[in-house]
């Protein structure tokens, strides 16, 4: 255990250096800057609707998986391109545990990340901006918060395991990330029940209000723009409920981690030598 401790310590330390913690933490600020900048200029546009944009479309289809695949697939594969693996596997350490170490500390990183900076864009949002349709602006920051970890979560397990099977992770995340969670979450087909923005977005939808005060009446901007059927299936008899879409994310995350730990555990692993 205390070598356990000791690697993840000091992959919490290297996720946490250099330019792509910066870089990282820079995108992760620009949700909290756009939507200081809407505010600033836009008088019309309401809190929630700003929130909406930002928390559950800008941040879940583009910096989560965006983070994902900028530290996921590294776990690995940045210590045999720094030749360092070797002296992790000489450690009394199985490669089963090493990964699942790995994935641990990756998982700390972006979900501090996500939390942090979900709470910085909230107070950019809702500072002395007083909204009728928003009661409670600080449970909204920590639901989002809990949602977009679960979710980009998934991510990372997904990466993770994609890492250990193809050098060309990067390509073949932003494939899915375009395809499968741009493309097919957004069509009202059953199809995108196979992909991860959509539980998290019936979490949302079942545990958030989204309804705005139009001048013709109520609008719920979350149906509208995920493609919910609220006017034939008012109570989304169709699709999950909050426990299920938390269970399915959550069995995804644990199978796929177990599935790269046991890859990992079966996989020899090559290191450049000094060229003489």
């Amino acid at each position: 255990m205390r070598s356990l401790w000791a690697l993840y310590k000091l992959s919490i330390r290297q996720q946490m250096h250099g330019k792509r913690w910066l870089v990282m933490c820079l995108l992760f600020l620009l949700p909290a800057g756009l939507a200081m900048l809407v505010r600033s200029n836009a008088n019309g546009a309401r809190p929630l609707e700003i929130e909406f944009v930002f928390a559950f479309m800008f941040i879940p289809q583009g910096l989560l998986p965006l983070a994902a695949l900028v530290y996921a697939p590294g776990m690995i594969q940045d210590e045999q391109e720094e030749q360092t693996i070797t002296y992790l596997l000489i450690r009394p350490i199985s490669k089963a545990a090493l990964y699942i170490v790995k994935l641990l500390a990756t998982l700390t990183v972006v979900i501090f990340l996500t939390c942090v900076f979900t709470g910085v864009m909230y107070t950019v949002i809702y500072y002395n901006f007083a909204d009728p349709d928003v009661p409670h602006p600080a449970v909204r920051c920590l639901q989002a918060a809990a949602i977009n970890s679960l979710g980009v979560t998934a991510y990372c397990c997904l990466f993770g395991l994609m890492s250990l099977l193809t050098r060309r992770t990067l390509i073949v995340g932003v494939i899915y990330a375009a395809f499968f969670e741009g493309l097919l979450a957004n069509l009202p087909l059953s199809v995108r029940l196979i992909t991860v923005i959509y539980y998290t977005r019936i979490i949302a939808y079942r545990t958030m209000s989204f309804v705005v005060l139009r001048s013709w009446g109520e609008s719920n901007i979350a149906a509208d723009a995920w493609q919910l059927d609220i006017a034939r299936d008012p109570k989304l008899l169709e699709h999950p409920q909050v426990g299920t879409c938390i269970l399915v994310l959550t069995l995804a995350s644990l199978v796929l981690a177990v599935l790269g730990a046991v890859i990992c555990a079966k996989r020899e692993f090559h290191v450049k030598t000094p060229e003489k």
